[in-house]
């Protein structure tokens, strides 16, 4: 009775996928996070304002004025025009009755509120254009948060460098993880490499299966890793559970052309680490003597 040939099962590809799809969703994760503060810092940044207040004697025309070339200039966010009344209304709804009983006497006058861009949010900068803004005509005076911006600067700046060397760590992971997950892929075929070369197979013809191989598991790899973080980032804020909604804030500032250009680095970065580390261990098995494979 004649024995049945054994036929060996074609090693899963969903092992290397899951892999690669746990380092971008590590990757992923990383860069959104960096986004998502880095977005939250320039809107803080954003939110610090220089107050300009006008004599008593200045028309709301004048100021008006004023504030559209302002808004021309190219530093400028945004303006915000306080009336008399405005005024008025937002100290009513700060402080008790009893003060604002007393502030009824007095005349408060036209102010306007000027938000910088987050890159030019510095005290240097925020001091020149206090001191520019008194020189002009019908300016009472020039304020500004100094105290609050230089602990907020700080503090983002100390951030920065905390998330850069978190960063850095987890693409050195990242690369390692990579790294060793293919080898161990091309070292599982060694003995396949070898016998396609001693038939007479070209070293470009033995290398192109195993790279392109690599290449469909890390493009396999990116819905898995991109869903998971979907999920985690703007899933779970919509379950209900008042715990996530803090990352409900949290992605309101991140935009989507910096999410995609993050996908985009994050996608190229595992599609070239794995190809190039495809390549170098399979030339490695095709340089290595037959002996040595065992």
């Amino acid at each position: 009775m004649e024995e049945k040939p054994v036929k060996r099962k074609k090693p899963s590809a969903l092992p290397g996928i899951l892999s690669l799809a746990a380092v971008m969703f590590i990757l992923g994760l990383l860069g959104t996070t960096l986004l998502g503060f880095k977005s939250m810092g320039d809107h803080w940044l954003e939110n610090s304002s220089i107050d300009i207040y006008f004599h008593d004697e200045i028309q709301e025309t004048e100021v008006t004025k004023l504030q559209k070339d302002i808004e021309k200039k190219s530093w400028v966010s945004k303006t915000r025009f306080v009336s008399r009344e405005q005024g008025m209304k937002e100290m009513g709804d700060k402080y008790d009755p009893d003060f604002m009983n007393y502030v009824e006497t007095v005349t408060l006058p036209l102010s306007l509120e000027v938000y910088p861009k987050a890159q030019y949010a510095n005290t240097e900068f925020m001091d020149q254009m206090t001191k520019m803004f008194k020189s002009q005509p019908g300016v009472e005076d020039v304020l500004f948060q100094k105290n609050w911006l230089q602990s907020m600067t700080q503090n983002i700046e100390k951030l920065q460098w905390i998330l850069s060397g978190v960063a850095l760590i987890f693409i050195v992971l990242s690369t390692v993880l990579i790294n060793n997950n293919v080898r161990m892929s091309i070292f599982a075929n060694r003995y396949t490499i070898k016998s396609m070369q001693l038939v007479g197979a070209t070293n470009a013809f033995i290398l192109k299966p195993f790279v392109l191989k690599s290449v469909r598991n890390s493009i396999a790899a990116l819905p898995i890793a991109a869903i998971c973080i979907w999920l985690l980032f703007w899933g779970l804020p919509y379950s209900g559970e008042p715990e996530f909604e803090i990352l409900k804030e949290f992605t309101s500032h991140i935009l989507f052309k910096d999410l995609l250009m993050v996908s985009i680095a994050i996608a190229i970065f595992g599609i070239l680490l794995s190809t190039l580390t495809s390549l170098a261990s399979t030339r490695k098995y095709l340089k290595l003597k037959i002996e040595n494979l065992y």
